[in-house]
């Protein structure tokens, strides 16, 4: 039987009537990799207003080589990405190939060493940082070389800003201010990959990613973290977003044993026009938060 060839599919195109081809040199590009989907972004930098959201799901590659050439073919095909003048680009590479480590203890050269603490790190990768400055964190992460170097010729004109997933989501919740004075839980679930974070009073306590094969394991590793930190069940304030809808499964196999669980809103430090109420509230936080990494 013949293999099936990769390819891709849009999920979901949003563009706001403002939005120009004119005023690329205004606009942040926002794009997140993850393993089973891409996503892309366009904010214009005069008004931190969102323009454009895409969503495009990856299907049948069987391989890290072959899940980065669907993402190249997916910027050729596309006449925006291919454009060179954007007034900045940062990318979010979303795997579990990360590691946070407190700035006072944090040694450059020793980045490698921490990544193996916590995942296996392929040869083929090249080994990034970033310093969340509010929280005195850094996060050492793993991305494809090759992908990298192809990125940065994509965009010779520009330096692209490379962040983990976990980064930008967790500058986007410690950027809210809905916190309360006792530990509060963080949820985002996208195609199976599960992220928490847990904070205190606006610092970061915890943050890890797991992967979910079925609603079983949400709610297996969910009820793992509550029980690593002493934190209620009843009580404990938990904030979800994601492609999570109230009527999934993913959602009713947690809803029962949560007794203070909501779903996360869009980020306040972006605006939206009311055509973008077609994507739930809930969707895309990872990648909107994006825009706050320096």
């Amino acid at each position: 039987m013949k293999k099936a060839s990769p390819y891709y599919s849009p999920d979901l195109k949003i563009k706001d009537p403002r939005f120009s081809i004119d005023d690329l040199q205004d606009y942040s590009l926002l794009l997140q990799a993850g393993e089973r989907e891409f996503q892309l972004a366009v904010i214009d930098t005069k008004s931190n207003r969102c323009l454009l959201l895409e969503h495009y799901n990856l299907f049948d590659f069987s391989s890290e080589e072959e899940h980065q050439r669907l993402i190249e073919n997916l910027f050729e095909d596309h006449h925006l990405l291919m454009a060179g003048f954007w007034h900045s680009v940062r990318f979010s590479v979303k795997n579990l190939r990360f590691s946070l480590i407190p700035a006072a203890l944090f040694d450059k050269e020793q980045s490698a060493a921490y990544l193996r603490l916590t995942s296996p790190l392929p040869a083929t990768d090249s080994i990034l940082y970033y310093r969340h400055l509010k929280n005195s964190i850094i996060t050492v992460f793993g991305a494809e070389q090759r992908f990298m170097e192809w990125l940065s010729r994509r965009y010779p004109n520009l330096k692209i800003q490379v962040i983990h997933h976990i980064s930008a989501f967790t500058e986007g919740v410690l950027h809210s201010s809905d916190h309360s004075s006792g530990q509060d839980v963080f949820l985002l679930l996208e195609n199976g990959l599960l992220s928490v974070l847990i904070t205190q009073g606006n610092k970061l306590q915890y943050a890890n990613l797991f992967r979910c094969q079925e609603p079983a394991d949400f709610l297996r590793y969910l009820m793992m973290v509550l029980k690593q930190f002493g934190l209620d069940q009843t009580s404990t304030k938990i904030q979800l977003w994601g492609n999570v809808p109230p009527d999934s499964p993913w959602f009713r196999a947690v809803k029962p044993y949560l007794g203070n669980l909501s779903f996360g809103s869009r980020p306040p430090f972006l605006s939206f026009h009311y055509m973008f109420d077609e994507a739930a509230d809930q969707r895309f936080f990872d990648l909107f938060s994006l825009y706050l990494c320096e």
